[in-house]
C-alpha cells in the first residue's frame, strides 16, 4: 500500500479451464468454471474498482469482493474518509483519484476492461473525480467498460447528509450528534453559497455527485437501488435514470421495495449477483460499450436489443401487500 493511501487489490486465483461463453447469471452449477475474459477474444481479466459508502470498512466491500473473484476479475477496493467528502472535495478527494488512476498504470491494468461498482454517495463523489483524472491529458488512456450505482446518486440535502453522518461516526451518541450537527452546518453554509451563486451567475450550481448526470462518458451503467432507502431516494434515482438514457446511455435498473440503504447485497444476494453477471456479461460482450477517457465522448445511440430487453425487465420494481 501506498503511505497514504490505504486501498486493497485482489487477484482472482487462477482455474485449470476457462471458457470464452457468457455467464448464465445466476446458475452456479453450469458454469461454476467459468472466468471472464475480453467479449472481443482477448485475455485480460477485467478490473473492478468498489468505492466503498461512508464508514464503510474493507470487511465490508470484501463481501463485494467475493462476487467479482468468482467471476475471475481482479478488484481494487477503496474508501474515502468521511472529512473529504463534506469538507472541500475537489482540494482532497481530487488528488486520491489521480494515485488511484496511476496505480490502475503503474501495474500495468489499464489496458483490461475496467468496471465500477460505486456505492452509496460517497463512493460516487469519488468516481466523479476519478472521472476527471482519467480525463486528464496523459497517456496511456484507460478503457471503462461499465458502472454500477449501488444506492446512489442523489443531490445532497441536509437531512440526509446529517443521517449519513450520524450512521457513519462511530463512538458515542454524543459524539455522533456532535459530527452530524456540524455537518448539517457546514451544508447549511454550502447551500447559501450556492444560492449566492445562483443568483449572481444566474446558473445553477453543479455539485458530485449529482453533476454525474452530464458525464461524457457513455459506457453502460447499471443501478440498483430500493424504494425503501431512507437516504437515496428511488425517485431521485429514476430521474438520474431519465437523464442518463436522453444523451444516449445504455441503463439497466434493478429496484426493491424492501431492502435498506447498501442492503441490497445483503437482502437479495441471488437477484444482486444475476444482476450484476448479467451486466458484466453484456458490457464485455457488447461492441464499442467502452468509454476510453482521454477527450470528450458523443454520445452512443446504438443500443443493444438484448440489454433493452433486460433493462425493461429489471426495471419492473417488487410490491408487497401491506
Amino acid at each position: 500500500m501506498d503511505d497514504d493511501l490505504e486501498y486493497y487489490i485482489t487477484f482472482p486465483t487462477p482455474t485449470p479451464r476457462q471458457t470464452h461463453r457468457r455467464p448464465s447469471a445466476g446458475n452456479e452449477e453450469e458454469d461454476e468454471d467459468f472466468v471472464f475474459v475480453n467479449g472481443s477474444g482477448g485475455e485480460k481479466e477485467p478490473v473492478v474498482f468498489l468505492l466503498g459508502w461512508l464508514g464503510a470498512q474493507d470487511r465490508h466491500l470484501a463481501k463485494y469482493c467475493d462476487i467479482y473473484k468468482q467471476r475471475g476479475c481482479i478488484t481494487i477496493r477503496y474508501t474515502s474518509p468521511s472529512s473529504y467528502v463534506f469538507v472541500r472535495p475537489s482540494v482532497r478527494l481530487l488528488p486520491i483519484a489521480r494515485k488511484l488512476v496511476s496505480l490502475l498504470r503503474d501495474m500495468s491494468l489499464h489496458h483490461h476492461p475496467v468496471f465500477f461498482h460505486v456505492f452509496s454517495n460517497n463512493g460516487s463523489i469519488l468516481y466523479y473525480y476519478l472521472v476527471q483524472a482519467m480525463s486528464e491529458s496523459g497517456t496511456p488512456p484507460i478503457s471503462v467498460k461499465g458502472c454500477i450505482f449501488d444506492s446512489t446518486p442523489a443531490p445532497r440535502r441536509i437531512y440526509t447528509g446529517m443521517q449519513a453522518a450520524y450512521q457513519a461516526t462511530p463512538g458515542s451518541a454524543w459524539k455522533k450528534m456532535f459530527v452530524s450537527v456540524s455537518v448539517m452546518l457546514y451544508l447549511l453554509s454550502w447551500k447559501v453559497i450556492s444560492v449566492l451563486w445562483t443568483i449572481i451567475s444566474g446558473r445553477l450550481p453543479s455539485h458530485p455527485p449529482w453533476a454525474l448526470v452530464e458525464e461524457s462518458a457513455r459506457c453502460p451503467q447499471l443501478f440498483l437501488y430500493s424504494k425503501a432507502d431512507k437516504l437515496i431516494h428511488s425517485d431521485d434515482v429514476e430521474f438520474f435514470i431519465s437523464e442518463r438514457q436522453k444523451l444516449g446511455v445504455m441503463v439497466v435498473a434493478k429496484c426493491w421495495a424492501d431492502s435498506p440503504h447498501v442492503q441490497h447485497y445483503r437482502v437479495h444476494p441471488e437477484e444482486y449477483r444475476e444482476s450484476v453477471y448479467s451486466f458484466l456479461g453484456l458490457c464485455l460482450n457488447q461492441e464499442g460499450s467502452a468509454s476510453t477517457h482521454t477527450q470528450e465522448d458523443t454520445p452512443d445511440t446504438d443500443t443493444s436489443a438484448e440489454l433493452q430487453d433486460i433493462c425493461k425487465a429489471s426495471t419492473d420494481t417488487k410490491t408487497k401487500a401491506e
